[in-house]
Formats: structure tokens, sequence, C-alpha cells
């Protein structure tokens, strides 16, 4: 531990007290707090009145076992991580403990370097759950004052035509050159297929409209959560789940969007419903949006405004393709291929 660093608080839960007793010394050993208790109440009691790191559970005990206690933990302080310890004859419920929420387990007789290996894993751990809470706060924060502030913007403006529109969009964009761009390809495309698939003028104007603004969503979340090229945390996928709906909630109040935002509102929704803000299906999806997703996903396929190579068109198509009948529908997909030769050359793949 570092100088000014918390000391991690360590629960022994072990109903036979020569087992329960030399852990502990063990683990003070090592200059931990500890605290041992000898069943799944008096462990509860503990948890709930102070923070603990780690928890070191015997999966066999009188009364409550540790299976149920490592539930009870998970859900009363989902920062502190769980260790099992367990006989040979338990061995399978141990292994099916990592699945809900257990970091490790202990086979009895353990000695102490594996304590210590175990312990120290659900130190890092913790830690690193501690760290990941603070920083989906920090986003959510972050998150909501872009909402507002997104909010004030669109407020100031009387969005009452196209060229009102692209004004918006190109304001809203000035740190994302290729916003606006991309948003005149994608309306291009889906335009095109909307044609391709019989459209009428209201609705190419629809498809237009809500093409233009599609990328305002985006814009509901921290610039971080965006650019990030690694996997997204988990509370970092749950701001993408909701930019939908907060899109949508920016947009419906402006007559010249309402129809698109709730265009836009689906345009991540699947065919097979696998798909988020409502988890729409099939043709509970209206035909916009599922023209949009096809436009939006060949043009980011083709003409990727993230620092990785562009897929040639056959290869973007291909793509398409595959995910005809899961993500995107069928028909649609099938109709872009007649649409793809109208459309602007793809950026030469290198």
């Amino acid at each position: 531990m570092t100088s000014g660093e918390t000391v991690p608080t360590i629960l022994v839960v072990d109903d036979e007290a020569g087992v329960r007793d030399l852990m502990a010394r063990w683990l003070r050993a090592l200059e931990l707090d500890v605290v041992a208790v000898g069943s799944a109440e008096d462990a509860l009691a503990t948890i709930r009145s102070r923070p603990i790191t780690v928890a070191l559970c015997d999966i066999r005990m009188p009364g409550r076992d540790g299976l149920w206690l490592a539930e009870q933990v998970r859900r009363l302080s989902p920062d502190t991580a769980v260790v099992m310890a367990t006989g040979v004859q338990d061995v399978g419920s141990a292994v099916t403990s990592l699945r809900h929420g257990v970091i490790d387990y202990l086979m009895k007789p353990f000695g102490r370097d594996r304590l210590r290996e175990a312990v120290q894993r659900g130190i890092d751990w913790h830690r690193a759950a501690v760290d990941a809470r603070a920083g989906g706060e920090d986003r959510l924060t972050e998150a909501q004052q872009r909402r507002e502030e997104l909010a004030t913007a669109i407020a100031g403006l009387h969005i009452e035509s196209r060229a009102a529109l692209e004004a918006l969009v190109t304001m809203l964009a000035l740190q994302d050159r290729g916003m606006i761009e991309h948003s005149r390809r994608v309306a291009q495309a889906a335009i095109a297929l909307g044609r391709a698939l019989g459209v009428d003028a209201a609705g190419l104007d629809l498809l237009d409209r809500a093409a233009l603004a599609h990328e305002i969503e985006k814009l509901t979340m921290p610039p971080g959560v965006i650019q990030k090229e690694g996997p997204l945390s988990p509370a970092e996928q749950e701001l993408v789940r909701q930019a939908p709906e907060h899109g949508y909630r920016l947009l419906e109040g402006v007559p010249y969007l309402a129809e698109a935002a709730a265009v836009l509102r689906a345009r991540h929704e699947r065919w097979d419903g696998g798909g988020y803000p409502r988890a729409l299906a099939g043709e509970a999806i209206p035909l916009a949006s599922r023209i949009l997703a096809v436009a939006d996903t060949y043009e980011s396929m083709v003409r990727p405004r993230r620092p990785q190579p562009a897929l040639p068109v056959a290869d973007a198509l291909q793509e398409l393709d595959r995910c005809s009948g899961t993500q995107f529908d069928p028909d649609v997909v099938a109709a872009f291929r007649s649409v793809v030769p109208s459309l602007p050359p793809a950026r030469p793949v290198l």
C-alpha cells in the first residue's frame, strides 16, 4: 500500500473457530484489518455496519450457507469482493458461484500463500469496482450537462426548413467536421433506398430530415465515450443505449423534427428484436428507421470516420447480407444492393 491509502478490511466468515482464527492471524500478519465471524447472519450485520473490501466465505455453514451469503453481499455491498472457501465435496458449487459474482475460491486445506493471492486479487477487484463506479458517476454528470447544453442550443433556434436543420447540425459539429458530410451522405443513400422501396414523397422528405439529424443523439454522450477505441464499461454501454431516448426527447418538441425524432428513436432496433431502446422487432420498427439503419451502417463501413480501414463495397454488402434477417430487414438489404451503383464512389481501399 502507498502512504495515506486506507487499509483494506477483510471479513472472514467460517463456523470453525480454529480455521477462522488461523486465517485471521495470517491476514493480520499482512497488515490488513480483519474481522472474523462465525455465521452468515453475523457477516451481514458486519457488512451493514462498516465497509468491507473482501469477504472470505466458507460455503458450508450451519443455517445460511456461503452461497446465500454471497448473494446478499452482492446486493448490499456490490463493491465488496467475495472469495469462497470450500472443501473437495463442494467444488462444483464453488465453480458455479464464480458465475454469480464470486471472484475466486480457495480449496481446503490451503496455505498462507494461496490465501494471500486470493485476498490480493479481491483487493484489486474492489479497487477497480470503486474506480469504475466513480467514473460512471462522472460520465452521468457530464452526459446530463451535455444534454442541457444541447437543449438550450436547439431551443434557441427556429428550425423550420432543411437549411435551418443543416445549420443546426453544422453548429453542433464544430469539433467533428466529418459529421455533416456523413449525415448528408447517409441522407442521399437513405433517399435512394426509399425510392427503391416505393416510399412516397412525404416519406422521402422524412428520411432526409432524419438522416441529417441522426448524429445529434451522439452529442448527448461525453466525447470520451464516443471516441473510445477500447471496450466500453457497463456504465458507458448504458449511456449508449440511452442515447436514442435522449435524442428523441431533445427533438420531439421541434415541430419540423418531431416525426424524424420518432424515426431516430428506433434506428438502433433490430429486426430480430435484440436492439434498443425498446426491443422492437420486425415491422413494429418504422420502415424509415429500418432504411436509415442500413444506409448509416453502409456509409460507416465504406467511409469510416474513426481511424480504421474502409471496407471495399463488396465486403460491406457482404456484411449487410450476413446481418440480414437478424439486425436488418431482409427486404431493405436486398433493395439496397440495387441502389449502391447510384451512390458516390466509396473511398479507395489502400
